[in-house]
This record gives structure tokens, sequence and C-alpha cells, in this order.
């Protein structure tokens, strides 16, 4: 699985140019029996890099004389060494050395991270080139930043969308009619997207059996508004400047996502979105159960990702209504799909109160080989 990387200008260039510069005093000329030592500015590694990374040290030319480097390690915020990631040499000190033999041009250093359940979030650690002896001298080029990321995002990505293309309203409503199918309406949010090209198209409509009846003043489909008086202010859409929005269904409604393709070169699938739920009195009792699920659909069926159910009051994370509460915050779920063949993503939302708001944005699919 190939690691992306950001090296920024110093990858491949000659030594001069990676070196130039080393020293403040332009008169300072290396011994000819000493090589100066660099390392890239800054790489991008994921959790599920099982091979670990290593980091880009480079030497100007084969050693005549052997040397060591000297590495300090620091975490940033909450990374923790052993927990997030180790290293090879082992760096649980802090810091690391690295013996260079004569005739070596190289030093590696090895970073191993750690696969957590869930998705999280970027985790930064900073490596400092803090002394060489022998054969070595530092260059400039001393500190590098790596950004380990979530493997979710170590994905080809398939299919797409925040909901960018689609029309909002001219007026943030959507006016429902006694019908199964959720057309689109002239100035409304749109609740259907035929898609060109760029990201995923969509079309809404009433569970077959279980449609809502008509209704004027829904708020449902592509909005691009963050703050409705005395409905929500949620600050920000996840990604970008719309996002899809649900309210009072009275049915079962479903958005069914243009059907992907699978390459059979993929083992694995990952849907991730995120969702975010208003304070509302989300219902869950013997006479009214508000519904959100998640479903990879293919010609066998439809297979659960994700069931959401509330406490009686909140949103929780999980379909019993006892998991986390999730409420006036965005939360992002990475989700893996077991059938792996041809399929649409279909969220369905059973709510039947227009005070229960739900936000959906920033859907990938993507795919792992």
């Amino acid at each position: 699985m190939a690691t992306i990387f950001r090296l920024f200008t110093l990858l491949f260039l000659p030594l001069w140019g990676i070196l130039s510069g080393c020293s403040s005093d332009e008169n300072d000329v290396a011994p000819r029996d000493q090589f100066f030592v660099a390392i890239m500015p800054s790489a991008v590694t994921y959790e599920n890099v099982s091979e670990g990374q290593e980091l880009p040290i480079r030497i100007g030319a084969p050693l005549t004389a052997a040397g060591s480097i000297t590495v300090s390690i620091a975490p940033q915020g909450g990374v923790t060494y052993g927990v997030d990631f180790t290293t090879e040499p082992d760096g649980a000190s802090g810091t690391v050395t690295i013996n260079v033999p004569a005739g070596s041009a190289s030093a590696v250093l090895r970073v191993i991270p750690v696969l957590e359940d869930g998705f999280t979030s970027e985790k930064r650690i900073t490596f400092t080139l803090t002394e060489a002896t022998g054969g070595l001298l530092l260059a400039e080029s001393v500190e590098h930043q790596l950004s380990i990321q979530d493997e979710s995002l170590n994905v080809d990505i398939l299919a797409f969308t925040s909901f960018e293309e689609p029309l909002a309203g001219e007026v943030n409503n959507y006016s429902a009619p006694d019908s199964t199918d959720l057309p689109n309406n002239p100035g409304e949010n749109s609740v259907d997207h035929v898609s060109t090209g760029g990201e995923m198209g969509f079309d809404t409509s009433y569970v077959p059996g279980q449609k809502g009846g008509e209704d004027g003043s829904l708020y449902f489909g592509v909005t691009n508004v963050t703050n409705e008086p005395d409905e929500w202010d949620i600050g920000s859409f996840f990604n970008g400047a719309q996002a899809y929005v649900t309210s009072d269904a009275d049915g079962l409604a479903e958005i069914v996502f243009d059907e992907v393709q699978i390459p059979e070169r993929y083992n694995f699938l990952k849907v991730r979105l995120s969702v975010y739920f208003v304070d509302a009195s989300w219902e869950n009792n013997d006479q009214d159960v508000d519904e959100f699920d998640i479903f990879w659909r293919t010609e066998d069926g439809d297979e659960t990702l994700a069931s959401f159910r509330s406490n009686d009051d909140l949103m929780t994370d999980n379909g019993e209504g006892t998991g986390n509460v999730m409420v006036d915050e965005w939360f992002t779920f990475n989700l893996d799909v077991q059938n792996i063949k041809a399929g649409s993503l279909v969220i369905q939302i059973g709510t039947n109160s227009g005070s229960e708001i739900a936000f959906i944005d920033d859907i990938v699919i993507g795919a792992i080989e």
C-alpha cells in the first residue's frame, strides 16, 4: 500500500542544493572525511501502514569514517509513544541514536503507527536531528514533522459528495407531495441530484407503504443555511458550504445514492460520513421510535452499516439507544462494508417532529487493495 509523502523541495535534489547554507559562514567547508546529514521537512503516513514509515534522512555521500546521529522525538498534543506509535530503533526514552558505518550513505529510523478502532484524528510527531558525530555533520534541515492519519483516509476514492453541486433552495424549505416519489421543487432545497461527473447523484423518496403525506413546510434536502432562527445554529457544515438536512419525515424516507462499481482488485470497502443531530426530544418508546439507518444496498439486499436510536431524549451512536450521546456537534463514522460488490449507499430517516433535525455531510466511498 503506497504511502503518500509530502516531501517538498528537498527530495532528489543534488547534495549541493540540500546542503547549501549549512553554515552561516561562507568560508566554512566540511572536512573531506565528514559529510552533512539532513532530513526532509515533512511526510504523511497512515495508521494501517503496518510495515512502518521510514523517515527520510539523507547523507551527502558514503562515509569515509563511521558516525552517529541522535534524533529527539517530540509527540504533539495527546500523542503518546507506545500507544499511538513506536520506532525502530526504540525511542521510548525520547531520543534515538543511529549508528552509521563507514561506506554507508543512509540512516534508517522507522516509525510504526498503532492502528486504533474507529475514526481517529491526525497525530503529529516532531523528529529533530540534534547531534552528529564521527564522519557526520548536521545540515540546516534538521526538523521533520510526521503526520499519522486515520486508515480510512488511505483509500482510493470511488465516489464522494459533500453536497456542493446540488442546488440549495432560494428558501430553506421543501414541500413534500402526498406521494412516494419526492421530486425537486423550483426554488426549494434539492432532494434529488443527477451527477455531472463529480459528486454522487442521489434520489430521495419514501419507502413504499410508508409515505409521510403532503407537507408544505419541511426542512429537507440540500441546504446552505447554518443558522435557522429558532431551529438550529450549527456554526458550519463539516465540509464546504452545503449539507443535506432532514427533519419531520412523518414516515420512512430514504436517500439512495448512485450505484458504485467496485473493481475486482479491491479487498476492503469503506464508507465515511459525518452527521450532526440537533438537540431535540428524539423519541424511542412504545409509541414512537425515531429511526436513522445507513445501508449498503446490492442485488443481494441491504447490509446494515450503522443504526442510530435515541435514549428517548437525545440521539445516540447505536441502534439500542444506549450508546454515546450525539448532540450539537459533528460526528464522523468510518464504516466497513462486508459485501464488496457494486452497490448504493442508502440512508433511511424516520422521524415525526419538525424539531428532530439532522444534517449529513462529507460522504466518501473508498476501497483498499
